[in-house]
C-alpha cells in the first residue's frame, strides 16, 4: 500500500507501553509544481481521519481504545515549501481533532536525497 492507494490504511501499529496506535502513510511520490501529490495525501489523511471518526479504528483495535491516535507520515523525498506550509496546516487541524500529525524521513534510511 502506499499514498496512491487512497481509500485503504497503509499501515496500524500499536505502542501499548506509550499508549499510542500509530497509522502510517507510506509516501515515495516525488514532489509536484501541479500539486497533485498534496492533493492525494489530502484525499489519504481524509481516509484516515474517516476511519479514526466513524469508530472504524476502534473496531479494528478494541485494545487501543483510549490511546493516543497518531497519523504518521513516512516520507521518502524531502518535501517543498507547499507541503511543509500544508503540513503545519493539517497539524493543527488534526490536533483540535485530538490526533497527533507526524512527518519526516525513513528512520533508517533519510531523506532520498540524503542517501548516497
Amino acid at each position: 500500500m502506499s499514498v496512491v492507494d487512497t481509500d485503504s490504511i497503509d499501515a496500524i501499529g500499536m505502542e501499548k507501553e506509550a499508549k499510542r496506535v500509530f497509522l502510517s502513510i507510506i509516501d515515495s511520490l516525488l514532489w509536484d509544481d501541479e500539486n497533485i501529490h498534496l492533493f492525494t495525501l489530502q484525499e489519504k489523511i481524509n481516509t484516515y481521519l474517516y476511519f479514526i471518526e466513524s469508530g472504524e479504528l476502534s473496531k479494528a483495535l478494541p485494545d487501543a481504545v483510549g490511546f493516543d491516535v497518531v497519523i504518521e507520515l513516512i516520507l521518502k523525498h524531502m518535501p517543498n515549501d507547499q507541503a511543509i506550509t500544508f503540513f503545519d496546516k493539517t497539524t493543527q487541524l488534526l490536533l483540535d481533532k485530538g490526533i497527533i500529525f507526524v512527518f519526516g524521513p525513513n528512520r533508517d534510511t533519510g531523506y532520498a536525497e540524503q542517501q548516497s
